[in-house]
């Protein structure tokens, strides 16, 4: 499946750039702080703003306890395993891709009062915004791989015109296994994340990695779930590249002093799901290799019966001729069901493949899902947002945002909250939700609502080039105070 999405821009300066590393900053502490003068300090790469595939902004990210398909794997590391309700095959796979680009609505001025960070600064411009993912999943029998990355491409441009490149990857390289049946299922990985500034004569990068942990309970046939992830923190160590000079003790490359590390924070993301209605939330997977072999055991044992029925009726014959003959007859009757029990296990796995297609597509659509999370981030020690190690050459802002220590001090707590439900059955999907987004300064933080719709437009196979599937227009937004995003896109309709 292929998603196009489009949101909107957030505000011209680097909080809103910082939007494609999802920086959930907000107004400096009261206390003073000391402004960056070596490199002694770490930025935090900490997510605020969802961004994420369409089905997770639509419901706040509260996705943990679902943890379904590609998108999954950006809210548990179980999710490769996890068999969705319309897999049908023993070995399935899907890939998925999706794109963000600036647009704008209302104008320049709309975004005025767009305040990605939350820091009530305007204080730089950014553009050539782009925010790529790109997904694949393979799941056999019991057991699932999937790789996700999440690219973000922008450029700052301070008051002096002076533009940063500003290049971030996130990546999920996981793998799962079904236990139980469908009740557990646990998966591990690795999540690794890339940093690259550009700018005149300075091109730095930075790499890290480490692992990451996920567990999804989901007894069959159940109407609740419960999931949770922990993702140990990356430590991308210094920036490195050209551009770097030393003066005196301190490391600096386009007028920047340079951290000593670069950390993603640890995150643990705790989630319930609970489903109402006549639509099964966990239904029973059904492994079309047991189904398979289940029909030869079936019509091995229909012919061990035949051949004892057989044995016993020529055993009660007494004439040598007569039972001869009935042997003649139950010798081509054998030929006769052998051709037919051929037939019927060649067949049969395009036969079961369709009665399971079938399963799914008669279950009722009316539902209510209502999910819910709780996202706890670490603390980062000496930590300085990424917007203010770049917005540090700016006067107005030394000694403020730039200080050492205003960035992740203290862990953070965002809990999420989100409905989904189908108002017109196998047309219209609608999704809403809302989450706390923590001022990683140590302030208050602001609430967002998001919105999230798929409506089924077109079944086709495009002139038979592919399997017949219905697709959709998609949308989401999240809004909150100074901030507000748009995404559209188009998916297959399950």
């Amino acid at each position: 499946m292929t998603e196009t999405t489009a949101p909107r821009r957030a505000a011209r300066r680097p909080a809103a750039a910082l939007a494609a590393l999802a920086l959930a900053l907000g107004p400096p502490r009261a206390a003073p702080a000391q402004p960056l003068q070596d490199n002694a300090y770490t930025i935090d790469l900490f997510q605020g703003p969802i961004l994420a595939p369409l089905r997770v902004t639509g419901i706040a990210g509260a996705y943990a306890a679902y943890a379904e398909g590609i998108a999954g794997m950006v809210a548990n590391a179980a999710a490769p395993a996890v068999r969705e309700p319309f897999s049908v095959k023993w070995l399935e796979w899907d890939v998925a891709a999706s794109i963000s680009l600036p647009i704008e609505l209302f104008g320049d001025n709309d975004f005025d009062n767009n305040d990605f960070d939350n820091s009530g600064d305007i204080d730089l411009d950014y553009s050539n915004f782009v925010y790529l993912t790109l997904g694949a999943q393979l799941q056999v029998g019991d057991f699932g791989l999937g790789v996700n990355a999440e690219l973000q491409r922008y450029s700052l441009v301070d008051d002096g015109g002076a533009e940063t490149t500003v290049v971030t990857g996130k990546y999920h390289f996981l793998g799962g296994a079904r236990l139980l049946g469908d009740a557990v299922v646990l998966g591990a990985g690795a999540r690794a994340v890339t940093l690259g500034l550009g700018a005149e004569q300075t091109n730095l990068t930075i790499a890290g990695i480490s692992p990451e942990l996920g567990v999804l309970v989901r007894p069959d046939w159940a109407s609740y779930r419960i999931g949770a992830t922990f993702r140990f923190p990356v430590n991308g160590g210094r920036l490195l590249g050209e551009g770097v000079v030393t003066d005196g003790n301190v490391r600096r490359a386009g007028g920047l002093i340079l951290p000593n590390e670069v950390v993603l924070p640890w995150e643990l993301e705790l989630g319930l799901a609970v489903q109402v209605g006549p639509r099964p939330l966990n239904p029973a997977w059904i492994n079309p290799r047991e189904q398979e072999r289940e029909l030869r055991q079936a019509i091995a044992r229909r012919r061990a019966e035949r051949e004892a029925r057989r044995e016993r009726e020529l055993a009660e014959i007494a004439d040598p001729e007569e039972r001869a003959r009935r042997a003649r007859i139950f010798a081509l009757e054998r030929a006769r069901e052998r051709e037919a029990d051929e037939r019927a296990l060649a067949a049969g796995p395009d036969l079961l493949e369709k009665e399971r297609r079938a399963r799914y597509w008669n279950w009722p659509r009316e539902h209510l899902l209502i999910t819910a999370e709780l996202l706890v981030t670490g603390a980062v020690s000496n930590g300085v947002s990424l917007e203010s190690f770049l917005a540090q050459n700016l006067p107005e802002r030394a000694g403020d945002d730039s200080a050492v220590g205003t960035s992740g001090a203290h862990v953070s707590f965002s809990p999420r909250f989100g409905i989904e439900t189908e108002p017109i059955p196998g047309r219209v999907h609608t999704r809403f939700g809302s989450y706390y987004e923590p001022n990683r300064y140590g302030g208050v933080g602001r609430q967002h609502f998001t919105f999230g719709a798929d409506i089924r437009v077109l079944t086709t196979t495009f002139w038979g080039l592919i399997s017949e599937a219905a697709y959709t227009l998609q949308a989401s937004m999240d809004v909150a105070p100074r901030y507000e995003s748009v995404s559209a896109g188009v998916g297959v309709w399950h």
